[in-house]
């Protein structure tokens, strides 16, 4: 297949530079190829084996499916075209589409005007008007010459040949013709060349012969198609059918495409990009400011004033209504207000053209505004007294600029309307910024930080300000979200969007999207502006600018050319010590915790000095001048956003850089490793051939080490990364005064792998984010034959600074060596330090802070793989049992999802296959393997490198099969696992055991259940998870099916098991246990629960438990011998769900529900027991959102006729029963559940079974149980009518029942009675701590 895509890509190259073909026809070709290709699939061949009787074959299909004969021409001339490229470049030696004919198509003549309907048009042109003669001249050009309208608006003067009579036409294409012009049309150009000489014409629309009389080509908005409207709602109603809950799901996807689109022409914002705020920014005489603009709201005017004055805070409030000319008694309603309280403002602008963003710019400019400006509008309320605290709140902690809340449609009497609650949820932390621009409105109520508002400004519009506002904030500054009910939106026929016009409608809707076309367009150019990739050019002059702009800086580069220096010379290494006084703060830091938090980062936007310039670099950094150099030209480069410092999702924009800018060097300082700001990210560069290190590279580099690849399979690999050979690969430097790895590769789009393996690698320190590390890279250019590569040096440290720093007296150097240090450029700012220091004393220092040789061996056995001692514990793990009887937790493997194309998306840093990837994700299935980005793999495995990192999985299917089956995104933690499997990628995530039960039971079960019950819940879940592991290690490398049945004529018996479960240790549907990841927030209850039995499974004897559960019972257990295989599990027998009714502590007997008189009695009785309740708040325990859709599930019942049970057995069964005439119970278990079924038909009888295939025979998704009686009615001729099922209990009904244990703890049992209530004879022991 990967080739037959080949020749398609070569087909498209083919049409695109041989044909020169425009990209809308090269598209055409290949949709008609596609048809095609779906036909030369289906038939099993490839293009090559394609003959002439196919072809006719296809032919004759594209006329069964009703396709018009000119499109089956077309089709076929496409298909002509393709095997003529196939014959052309030898893929195929003769070609089938000879003598292939297509369908004989009539000729029609095309309709044209005749010369008095021409010279009607002309006639009715008015040339006494500006525009009369140039309509004249297009219409006689348009009809002499042939033209389109779009050739006729693009014609040029440089086009037009008056002397020779013809003009130059570019069509189609960009494809040149000449067409011959009448004399008539170049008379009337020539007339038209003398208005034309009045117009000012616009630059750049100097050669375009027909202009607006703006001077330039005028753009009138064509509407496309027209709408009959049917939906007779009033405009107030329809606006927020967006946010409907119900239409969730299309809202979902509608977000999908916009992001993708908006990715696509660089216009997408990604979520933690804003500018700092300083909320502490001016001085103001009152916190918060509400403000109403009004205009003739008498009837509502007081009420909003109330809400107002109503509002309880911690700090000073005010009120501004902007009255705009009012005259319906609203201005003397306001007026008294505000002679009552001075807090009250009431403005009355002297113009008379402001809308409502006029007004809000009147409020905010007045001296009395606060520091926040709060939206209320004149006809609405705020739904409580605290929405002001609320609000002012969420700004400080979520250091935003603007916050949006949620509101309620009511009518004026505030009864609720539909939707009810506005909450728009589309608006989240990920994505909420870049879905604005999608959605037409953002929510209420809106509060801006007002020196900022007072920048940017309002529109005076009456209508979308507060949009454009939302937008415009959003571009840069991060929005505090409220999703509570804040605010009352009152619907009334007084509103002014209550009832709109449809044209009213349409030009609001105009309006808005021409807002988004601005936005858009300013967005695109934020992120050019942020992506500029700098050159070597750019470092100089904007070196240069800073400097001739900010005098101190330039005095201390001044001072930094009379800097001392002495060179040391150690062995064969030359070191460099250098005086600089101007370094004595950084050397000096204190980078305690405490003492960051207490000092403003000097690399934020906010903090730095103003005449500190910042270029935007490579999409999220700046380019800053260092104030207090090493170097000649020292640079800082940090993150533009506030962010850790940690190298790992950094390191491939230092390579790039280094690799574009030769004569530039750039390093890193880990955390505790020389960095003065440790906890902001933060690059440096300066000048190469200073550093000695560097300088002196091509001696060093005879003394390296190869690490890796030292393997054919591993080089083979790296070259398959790189494209070429070469000399990429890790390196152990031992020829230096302290150990150094070194890297040497070249560009790569995937993130280093090399880098990625010495990370894993080295030691981590306690409490630190990754191994201390000081990295120094720049490109290294040889001589003529060969290649420029990327050389990075990693120091290994293991202290921040060396023990001469914190001694005293004499023995005190302030040396806290950084990366430039560990390169040989020792940095003393005291010079009594610079006098004494010697080499050896360098050396010492360099040694001491670094890990030595041996310290590394550890870190080289890994990067190298070979370890005698690792081979043996390796070869030991082997022979170790997989349950974890050796005290640790083990991870377990969930398989989420198997399909053919999966799309996740990675919420941080993971890495894979050498690469750093986060982001939107794609996966196909393409020739037994992956493709991803390109390429293909056996399988992929995303492993997080970030702390708390999450994927989402898209379109997860839960509930499989059953009736409450659905779609949705979910969210994980752990690592993702790609495998192929039965021509489908499967989706498995790997975790901690723990984790992945407090996921389980949160999404099993409701925060209200009892810590008892969940305790309960706890156990089994853990100890059925264990046994399906040990399950499937015992059966690593045997033979499994999908299913296990006994089939023949007669009989069918079916039961599912984990068994299926081959790559994985269990599923995420309820066909394991419900697994959803992080998707939904754990319950605090369940992570005690969780904590509290942690360790503890139930053991029967030696054996693990298969601790089997299910929804509810019925009144009676099953045993497991009925539903699965036929093994007897003596610990999952038939119990009765009630409590003992005796001292002895027995449990009364059940019936004999094998017995079909007993179990019919059973069942159409409603016997006591356990799980026999109707308490809503205990079934919420259990029942958990989806899942509270089942009603009467303790007794239940199902009515089918006979035409829907024909039917739902034949698909099912896929076999012909003909109609149905009995379903006879042949076999039950002991809890009175089926296990064998005889369905008779009039043309086929089958036994089936077990209760599993019973329930999903039975039913379109799966029956509630089969412990069910059956009933027929309307018998005529043998022949029921309808069929009635009713029946007993939700699920298996083997091991504990969930409704029946959460009113057990409810009732006060402790966890380890409801566990030995359901599982007779069994312990509980703890098998890791």
């Amino acid at each position: 297949m990967h080739q037959e895509n080949d020749k398609v890509e070569r087909y498209k190259t083919y049409l695109r530079l041989e044909k020169a073909l425009s990209a809308n026809s090269i598209d055409a070709y290949l949709t008609d190829l596609d048809k095609l290709t779906n036909f030369v699939e289906s038939e099993g061949k490839k293009y090559a084996d394609v003959t002439y009787d196919d072809l006719q074959q296809f032919v004759a299909r594209l006329h069964d499916i009703g396709i018009h004969p000119r499109s089956q021409a077309r089709i076929i001339s496409g298909i002509k075209s393709f095997y003529r490229f196939l014959f052309l470049d030898n893929y195929i030696t003769t070609d089938p589409t000879e003598l292939l004919e297509s369908p004989k198509i009539g000729l029609k003549l095309p309709e044209v005007l005749t010369v008095n309907e021409i010279n009607s048009i002309l006639d009715t042109i008015d040339l006494t008007l500006p525009e009369g003669q140039r309509n004249r001249a297009m219409l006689e050009v348009l009809y002499s010459c042939g033209l389109r309208v779009s050739e006729l608006v693009s014609l040029r003067f440089t086009d037009v040949y008056f002397d020779e009579g013809f003009i130059k036409v570019e069509g189609k294409g960009s494809k040149q013709r000449l067409v011959p012009i009448s004399e008539t049309a170049i008379k009337e150009i020539k007339n038209y060349l003398y208005d034309r000489n009045h117009v000012p014409v616009k630059k750049g629309f100097e050669d375009i012969l027909f202009l607006s009389r703006r001077g330039k080509l005028f753009h009138i908005n064509e509407y496309l198609y027209t709408e009959t409207e049917t939906d007779t709602r009033k405009s107030g109603e329809k606006n927020f059918d967006y946010v409907n809950p119900q239409n969730r799901t299309v809202q979902i996807e509608m977000e999908k495409a916009c992001t993708d689109h908006l990715k696509q022409i660089g216009a997408y914002l990604a979520p933690d990009e804003f500018d700092n705020v300083n909320l502490d920014e001016g001085d103001f005489d009152y916190e918060a400011t509400v403000i109403i603009p009004v205009r003739n709201r008498a009837r509502t005017i007081e009420d909003a004033i109330q809400s107002v004055l109503s509002q309880k805070a911690k700090f000073k409030f005010n009120l501004i209504v902007a009255d705009n000319h009012s005259t319906d008694g609203t201005t003397e309603i306001v007026a008294r207000h505000a002679a009552e309280n001075p807090d009250i403002i009431h403005l009355i602008p002297e113009r008379d053209d402001l809308g409502i963003g006029g007004c809000w710019n009147m409020a905010i400019h007045h001296p009395a505004c606060g520091r926040f400006a709060v939206q209320l509008d004149s006809d609405d309320l705020y739904s409580s007294t605290h929405t002001l605290q609320q609000i002012v709140d969420t700004f400080h902690a979520e250091k935003s600029a603007m916050v949006i809340g949620a509101y309620r449609m009511t009518d004026f009497s505030l009864q609720t309307l539909p939707p009810g609650l506005i909450a728009h949820n589309e608006w989240t932390p990920g994505n909420g910024r870049n879905n604005a621009l999608r959605i037409n409105g953002l929510g209420a109520p809106r509060a801006f930080f007002t020196p900022i508002l007072r920048k940017l400004q309002i529109p005076n519009t009456s209508y979308g300000e507060d949009y454009a506002l939302g937008l415009c904030f959003s571009r840069y500054y991060r929005i505090g979200r409220i999703y509570e009910e804040l605010y009352l939106c009152r619907r009334w026929e007084g509103n002014s969007d209550a009832a709109l016009s449809v044209e009213r409608v349409n030009a609001n809707n105009l309006y808005k999207d021409r807002l988004r076309t601005i936005e858009l367009k300013a967005r695109q150019q934020l992120n050019t502006r942020w992506n500029y990739q700098p050159t070597e050019e750019d470092f100089n002059t904007f070196f240069n600018e800073q400097l001739a702009a900010w005098d101190e800086v330039r005095r201390q580069y001044d001072a930094l050319e009379q800097v001392q220096t002495r060179d040391l010379v150690f062995g064969d290494h030359n070191l460099t010590v250098q005086f600089n006084p101007a370094r004595i703060t950084s050397a000096s830091a204190n980078i305690t915790p405490k003492a960051l938090a207490e000092r403003p980062c000097f690399l934020c936007d906010l903090n730095r000095p103003k005449i500190q310039r910042a270029l935007p670099i490579e999409g999220h950094y700046q380019l800053l001048v260092n104030p207090y150099p090493i170097l000649p030209q020292h640079f800082t480069i940090p993150t533009r956003r506030h962010s850790p410092q940690i190298i790992m999702p950094h390191f491939q924009t230092m390579l790039k850089l280094a690799w574009r800018t030769p004569d530039m060097m750039f390093f890193y300082n880990g955390p505790v490793c020389g960095a003065s700001a440790p906890d902001h990210m933060h690059l440096q560069a300066g000048r190469r051939n200073i550093l000695p290190i560097e300088r002196d590279w091509k001696s060093y580099e005879t003394m390296l080490e190869k690490l890796f690849p030292i393997l054919p399979e591993h080089e083979e690999n790296m070259e398959e990364i790189l494209g070429r050979k070469s000399d990429c690969g890790l390196y152990l430097l031992k020829g230096y005064v302290c150990p150094v790895f070194v890297i040497r590769t070249i560009p790569a789009e995937q993130p280093c792998m090399l880098f990625d393996k010495l990370f894993r690698a080295l030691p981590l320190y306690d409490g630190e984010s990754e191994p201390r590390m000081n990295i120094i890279c720049w490109r290294q250019s040889w001589n003529a034959g060969r290649e420029d590569e990327i050389v990075t040096l990693i120091f290994p440290r293991k202290k921040h600074r060396p023990a001469c720093y914190g001694n005293t007296g004499g023995e005190n150097m302030l040396i806290s060596p950084g990366a430039l240090d560990m390169g040989g450029l020792l940095i003393t700012p005291r010079e009594n330090d610079f006098r004494r220091l010697t080499a050896e004393q360098a050396a010492g220092i360099l040694r001491e802070v670094t890990l030595t040789e041996k310290e590394l061996q550890p870190t080289v056995e890994r990067i190298t793989g070979i370890s005698r001692k690792e081979d043996e514990e390796d070869a030991a793990e082997d022979n170790t049992s997989a349950i974890p009887y050796d005290g640790k937790e083990p991870d377990v493997s969930v398989g989420i999802m198997s399909r053919q194309r999966i799309r996740f998306s990675l919420n941080a840093t993971y890495s894979a296959k050498g690469n750093y990837v986060r982001g939107e994700q794609t996966v196909e299935c393409s020739e037994g393997s992956i493709l991803w980005n390109g390429n293909l793999y056996r399988e992929l495995t995303f492993t997080p490198q970030e702390k708390n990192a999450s994927f989402s999985l898209y379109n997860v299917t839960i509930g499989i099969k059953f009736h409450w089956e659905r779609q949705e995104t979910q969210i994980f933690s752990g690592t993702l696992k790609l495998v192929v499997e039965e021509e489908k990628i499967v989706a498995i995530n790997q975790l901690p055991v723990e984790h992945y039960l407090i996921s389980v039971i949160s999404s099993e079960m409701s925060a209200s259940a009892s810590i008892e019950f969940l305790k309960a819940s706890a156990v089994i879940s853990r100890s059925w998870l264990y046994a399906q592991m040990e399950k499937r290690r015992l059966m690593s490398g045997h033979d499994r099916g999908f299913f296990s049945f006994i089939k023949n004529d007669s009989e069918m018996i079916r039961w599912y098991d984990r068994e299926d479960h081959t790559i994985f240790d269990v599923c995420a549907d309820d066909h394991c246990q419900r697994y959803q990841g992080i998707t939904r927030a754990s319950n605090e209850d369940v992570v005690k629960a969780v904590k509290a039995t942690r360790g503890q499974i139930l053991m029967s004897g030696n054996e693990i438990c298969d601790a089997r559960f299910s929804k509810c019972c019925g009144g009676a257990t099953e045993e497991f011998e009925f539903c699965w295989e036929d093994t007897h599990k003596p610990y999952l027998v038939s119990i009765r769900d009630t409590a003992p009714d005796n001292t002895e502590g027995i449990r009364p007997a059940l019936p004999n529900l094998q017995n079909e008189t007993e179990a019919e009695e059973w069942i159409r009785s409603n016997p006591p027991a356990f799980c026999n309740t109707a308490d809503k708040e205990i079934l919420k325990q259990v029942l958990n959102d989806y899942d509270q859709e089942t009603k009467n599930f303790y007794r239940w019942r199902v009515e089918y006729t006979q035409e829907e049970l024909t039917e739902l057995v034949r698909n099912n069964l896929k076999t012909d029963f003909g109609q149905i005439t009995d379903l006879i119970p042949v076999e039950r278990g002991r809890g009175g559940h089926i296990s064998r079924l005889k369905i008779t038909g009039t043309e086929h009888t089958l036994v089936i079974g077990k209760e599993l295939e019973i329930r999903r025979v039975l039913s379109h998704t799966h029956l509630f149980s089969s412990a069910f009686v059956v009933d027929k009615e309307n018998v005529r001729n043998g022949i029921p009518g309808k069929f009635i099922l009713t029946g007993a209990g939700w699920g298996h009904g083997v091991g504990m029942c969930q409704i029946g244990a959460a009113v057990m703890g409810a009732k006060g049992y402790r966890y380890d009675e409801i566990l030995k209530h359901y599982y007779d004879g069994v312990d509980i022991h703890t098998v890791y701590p």
